[in-house]
């Protein structure tokens, strides 16, 4: 199964899935917290549906959607209530949320964690930042470029990643794929632990410059390519940049400890240009295909 597109209205989700089973193009809609996704049985249908959807979005009251809901309507099981939510809902959407990449970052997240709470320093020194990083010539530790994304100081400072990580990262796997994710943490991590090495030199760990990487790329990746299927709510951007000024000025240093701003400021911009460029990148390719 593959994600076509979602939307936050339940009414709108149904009448262009019941539209695309009319024409044959076998789909579901998955129900989470906050959206009504459009799965794709069959990833063979993805052209042909993605072709729908640009028609759909350009005029969804067109009486052709809304009269496929009379011949074709569906049911679609409401979200449960509070005491109906058993353990297996929670964790089935949670699952939804994600993937399989999501998953592996945050159990070696989690596992990090552990270990250095448990052993401390070795796991530390295995992980952080080189002193300097010239030494990696000698020593070929080059995993710790990127490494440091797993180290966390508090348990505040791993819940706070991993629900962000969890939801961004998710987000983009679901709906583009985990090797978009891959190459979007890859690019992301490394970067913003070379700019807050720059800045203040090693010792410092986290994955919120990654976090603020997604959160730039899915910012403007659906701004560059509107046929994405995703937005990002304004007031997620106003609360993480405004998270990201009030760090700068060093009240919160107190209660988080020393935040990595370097790596949150380097991090949202690379996930920026990123998201700029694979959103035209993707833009043009979809273009072109549709054109042969």
């Amino acid at each position: 199964m593959i994600e076509l597109t979602a939307f936050k209205e339940q009414r709108i989700a149904l009448a262009l899935s019941d539209y695309l089973r009319s024409l044959g193009i076998a789909n579901h809609i998955d129900i989470e917290p906050d959206r009504f996704a459009i799965m794709l049985n069959h990833p063979d249908d993805l052209e042909r549906a993605h072709h729908e959807l640009d028609g759909f979005l350009h005029n969804p009251n067109d009486a052709r959607y809304w009269q496929a809901s009379w011949q074709t309507g569906q049911l679609v099981k409401p979200l449960a209530s509070e005491q109906e939510t058993s353990i297996k809902d929670i964790m089935h959407n949670l699952w939804a949320r994600s993937g399989i990449f999501t998953l592996l970052i945050s159990v070696i997240c989690l596992a990090v964690y552990l270990a250095l709470e448990g052993v401390g320093k070795p796991i530390f020194d295995l992980f952080s930042y080189p002193s300097h990083i010239n030494d990696l010539k000698q020593s070929h530790e080059y995993w710790r470029l990127l490494t440091p994304v797993f180290l966390h100081f508090g348990a505040m400072h791993i819940i706070f990643n991993l629900i962000w990580w969890w939801d961004l990262g998710g987000l983009i796997e679901r709906t583009q794929s985990k090797m978009q994710l891959l190459g979007v943490f890859l690019a992301t991590a490394l970067l913003s632990n070379f700019a807050q090495y720059l800045s203040f030199g090693a010792g410092f760990g986290g994955l919120s410059g990654v976090v603020y990487g997604l959160l730039g790329y899915i910012w403007l990746y659906p701004l560059v390519n509107p046929r994405v299927g995703f937005r990002i709510n304004p007031a997620i951007v106003m609360f993480m940049v405004g998270w990201l000024v009030v760090g700068y000025s060093g009240i919160l240093d107190s209660i988080f400890g020393k935040m990595a701003n370097t790596a949150h400021l380097i991090g949202l911009l690379t996930g920026i240009f990123l998201g700029l460029v694979f959103g035209f990148l993707h833009r043009v390719t979809q273009a072109s295909e549709r054109q042969i």
